[in-house]
């Protein structure tokens, strides 16, 4: 998006829309947000990260909330999900979050204070976006950033990521505890004596095969409100169940999926709840049902709908109608 030449930018030199998908919120790679000019679209996969270009980086260009793609899984019908060989899953590479949080002691000592505190605020329950809560605990310390953006950016980031590294790790011990496999580096964690199986990193192209030997695949999310992870999607789509932290916004748009079941991973219950649903799709295997396996391949066409390629390209073509559409509109042309 940001190539330029002589005249400005490429692609609105060459009257060329460009339509980027932005998978994770702006702070982590600010510059990848900041071209600004006529055709160029910002697709953002949660209203978290539209929020953070939109109020915090003051994107000038036109941007929209789209819910991103998933292709669907070839080889979701190989196995039946009763003959499924792996039960309980966990695909995701762990960070050290004290080894994160032991880096905050260089940090000047009012930066790390608000580090420190939208942290905690976070993790007791996020009610906000990180954003959000960063800009409250910059207040709170009677700070104002004003245009200098660098270091309130920059501050999001590592909050962001020092919580992500927390619950994913409240999820690795609760996959432990039952025994779950785990696809991912964990290098900081002591397996010796856990009960889990540890199969460390695998390329891409090999968690469909994973997926489709899944039962219960169990994910973490971003740090974000409004937002339905891909390892989600790969689920449903591989005729599997999903438990994955949960939000208002997610147990909605994924209320007509019996399959997902979510909990709360910043409370002190999400052990039982984890163990409950474990124990209730366990009962629901046991049966040999039939209707479980209908359940499950509705949920797959389902979600190939709703989250699949063919509904992303609509989304795409629908920008590159709209920039057809402002080319046209020359009469409301307006500069500031």
């Amino acid at each position: 998006m940001g190539l330029s030449v002589e005249a400005g930018n490429l692609w609105t030199s060459l009257n060329v829309p460009f339509i980027s998908l932005m998978g994770d919120a702006p702070f982590h790679s600010p510059g990848l947000h900041s071209s600004e000019g006529s055709g160029l679209y910002h697709l953002y996969a949660s209203e978290d990260f539209q929020q953070v270009y939109r109020d915090i980086m003051n994107g000038r260009n036109f941007s929209a909330v789209c819910g991103g793609f998933y292709p669907p899984n070839p080889l979701a019908d190989q196995t039946p999900w009763h003959d499924r060989d792996l039960e309980i899953v966990y695909v995701k590479t762990g960070v050290d979050p004290k080894a994160r949080r032991a880096k905050w002691t260089t940090l000047p000592d009012k930066i790390r204070g608000v580090i420190e505190d939208a942290s905690a605020v976070a993790l007791a329950g996020q009610k906000k976006t990180i954003g959000q809560i960063v800009v409250d605990a910059f207040a709170a310390h009677t700070m104002r950033f004003g245009e200098s953006k660098a270091l309130l950016l920059r501050v999001c980031s590592e909050v962001d990521a020092y919580v992500r590294a927390v619950r994913a790790e409240r999820m690795l011990w609760e996959v432990m505890r039952h025994g779950g496999h785990i696809f991912g580096n964990w290098a900081h964690i002591e397996k010796t004596n856990s009960r889990a199986k540890f199969h460390g990193p695998i390329p891409a192209d090999q968690l469909d095969q994973v997926y489709a030997r899944s039962r219960i695949l169990l994910n973490i999310s971003p740090c974000t409100l409004n937002f339905v992870h891909e390892r989600i999607v790969s689920a449903l789509m591989a005729k599997a169940f999903s438990i994955s932290d949960g939000t208002p916004f997610l147990d909605q748009a994924l209320a007509s999926y019996p399959n997902f079941k979510s909990v709360l991973i910043d409370g002190a219950e999400l052990p039982d709840q984890i163990d409950a649903h474990i124990s209730d799709i366990r009962k629901m295997g046991a049966s040999r049902d039939s209707d479980l396996l209908a359940i499950l391949d509705q949920s797959r066409r389902r979600a190939e709908d709703e989250f699949g390629v063919d509904r992303f390209i609509g989304e795409i073509l629908e920008m590159v109608s709209m920039f057809h559409l402002e080319r046209n509109s020359s009469f409301w042309a307006y500069t500031r």
